[in-house]
C-alpha cells in the first residue's frame, strides 16, 4: 500500500486513486472523512478523538475528501478549501491545545484534487507516551483504535497503554543486551572480530506485538539501504537464520547489518580500538561519520519496508575501557580523558515517525552527547544548531 510505504512529502492524488482502484476498506490504521472538520464543539470533540485514537493504539492515516461506502473508498472528491495552508494550521493548533500529552509528529499534507478542492492526508503515529486524553472544550476522555473503529478503553486497557512505553524500552534493552552477550559469545559462523566493537540496533516498538514479518526477498532487494557500517564495498548480502545479513568482505569478519524478521536492525563494526606505541584509542570522528552516513538510510530502508513506527535507536561500545576516544584532528594525542568502562550503554533516542534526515540526527544526539561528556566534554561539538551532524565542518570549540 502506497500510503503506508510511501515518502509522506511526495504523497500525490495518484496515490489516494490508487486506494479507490484496489478498493483498499479502512482498519485498524486508516480511516476516511468526506468531509473537514467543523469549528463547533463536538466537532472539535470528534477530531481529537480520532487522532487521539490513533496515537494510543498503532497509528495510522486519516483522509479527509473520500468518499466511501461499507468503508471501502470509492471516490476522491476532496472538500472546498480557499487556503489549504490555513486549514493545515487550523487543525495543527486544535491538536496541539487540544490533547495532552501532545502527540509528537503529527504530518498533515493537502493535496489539490481540482481548482478549489483538496484532500487532506493525516499521518499520525503510533505515540511513544500514550495516552493521549482529550481536553478540549471541558472534555477529559481517552479513546483507543481497533479494526471496527474508535472507542474508550477499559481499565485493562488504560493500564496496558500507561505502561506500554517502559515495557518497550525494557523489551528494546534486553532484545540489544542479549544480541551484545551473543557476539562477544562468538556467535555464528564468522563471529564479529574483538578489540573494541560498536553496535547500532534500532527497535521498532512493534517488534515486540507479533505485527512485523518483514518480506526477506524485499530486504535483498533493497540491501543497499542496509550496508555495513564503513563499508562502501565488498558487501556480502545474504539470507539467515535471523532473517538478512549484510557482511563486510575480507578474510575476518569486522562489521556487519543484520536485519530481523521482525524489523530490528543490529550494525557493528570491530577492531575500532587502535594501538600505537602503548596508546589505545579510538578514532572518534572518522566512527562517527561510518555511523551518520548509513543512520538515515537504515531508518529510510525500514520505512520502506512497511515497519511502523516508533523507533528506538540505541548505540553501545563494548570492549573500550581505558580507551581514549579522540575527536580532534591529531588522534594519538592524549587530549580525552580515557573512557571509563568496557561496555557502555548510550542514552536511548526516540523516533515517533520516520520524518527527515535531521530528524534521525537528533534521535542520536543524546547518546553522543553523553559520550562526550564521558571525555570530558559539555556536548558533542559535531552537530549543528539544527541538530545535523556535520563533523569538524564547522567552528569546533573546545568546551570542556
Amino acid at each position: 500500500m502506497t500510503i503506508e510505504r510511501g515518502n509522506f512529502d511526495a504523497l500525490t492524488l495518484a496515490d489516494l486513486e490508487e486506494l479507490v482502484s484496489a478498493q483498499v476498506p479502512e482498519g485498524l490504521r486508516l480511516e476516511y472523512k468526506s468531509e473537514l472538520y467543523g469549528n463547533s464543539d463536538s466537532d472539535r470533540r470528534e477530531f481529537l478523538k480520532d487522532i487521539s485514537a490513533f496515537a494510543n493504539s498503532h497509528g495510522g492515516h486519516l483522509i479527509l475528501g473520500v468518499e466511501e461506502i461499507g468503508g471501502i473508498a470509492t471516490s476522491i472528491l476532496g472538500v472546498e478549501s480557499q487556503d489549504p495552508d490555513a486549514e493545515i494550521l487550523r487543525m495543527e493548533q486544535m491538536a496541539r491545545s487540544g490533547i495532552e500529552p501532545t502527540i509528537a509528529g503529527i504530518r498533515i499534507k493537502s493535496i489539490p484534487v481540482d481548482q478549489d478542492r483538496s484532500a487532506f492526508v493525516l499521518r499520525v503515529p503510533r505515540s511513544w507516551h500514550p495516552p493521549h486524553r482529550v481536553v478540549a472544550r471541558g472534555s477529559n476522555r481517552f479513546y483507543i483504535r481497533h479494526s471496527a473503529g474508535v472507542h474508550e478503553p477499559s481499565v485493562e486497557e488504560l493500564r496496558v497503554l500507561f505502561t506500554q512505553s517502559t515495557t518497550a524500552l525494557q523489551e528494546a534493552r534486553r532484545f540489544r543486551d542479549n544480541r551484545i552477550a551473543a557476539v562477544c559469545a562468538g556467535e555464528g559462523n564468522r563471529p564479529l572480530v574483538s578489540g573494541g566493537r560498536l553496535f547500532l540496533h534500532i527497535y521498532p516498538v512493534a517488534a515486540s506485538s507479533g505485527m512485523v514479518n518483514l518480506d526477506l526477498e524485499a530486504i535483498h532487494a533493497g540491501h543497499m539501504s542496509f550496508r555495513p557500517i564503513g563499508a562502501r564495498s565488498g558487501m556480502s548480502p545474504r539470507f539467515n537464520y535471523h532473517g538478512f545479513i549484510n557482511e563486510r568482505g575480507g578474510e575476518y569478519n569486522h562489521g556487519y547489518t543484520q536485519i530481523f524478521r521482525n524489523g530490528c536492525i543490529e550494525a557493528t563494526i570491530g577492531g575500532i580500538v587502535r594501538e600505537r606505541d602503548g596508546h589505545r584509542g579510538i578514532p572518534g570522528l572518522g566512527i562517527e561519520e561510518y555511523i551518520f552516513e548509513v543512520l538515515s538510510p537504515y531508518i529510510c530502508g525500514l520505512r520502506d519496508l512497511g515497519v511502523p513506527p516508533p523507533l528506538i535507536v540505541m548505540f553501545t561500545l563494548e570492549g573500550v575501557g581505558g580507551a581514549n576516544y579522540h575527536v580532534r584532528e591529531n588522534r594519538w594525542g592524549d587530549y580525552e580523558q580515557p573512557l571509563p568502562n568496557e561496555t557502555l550503554r548510550l542514552p536511548e533516542g526516540f523516533l515517533e515517525d520516520y520524518g527527515e534526515e535531521v530528524d534521525h540526527h537528533r534521535s542520536a544526539r543524546p547518546a553522543f552527547d553523553a559520550l562526550w561528556n564521558a571525555i570530558g566534554y559539555s556536548r558533542s561539538q559535531f552537530f549543528n544548531e539544527e541538530g545535523l551532524w556535520v563533523g569538524n565542518r564547522q567552528n569546533y570549540s573546545s568546551q570542556r
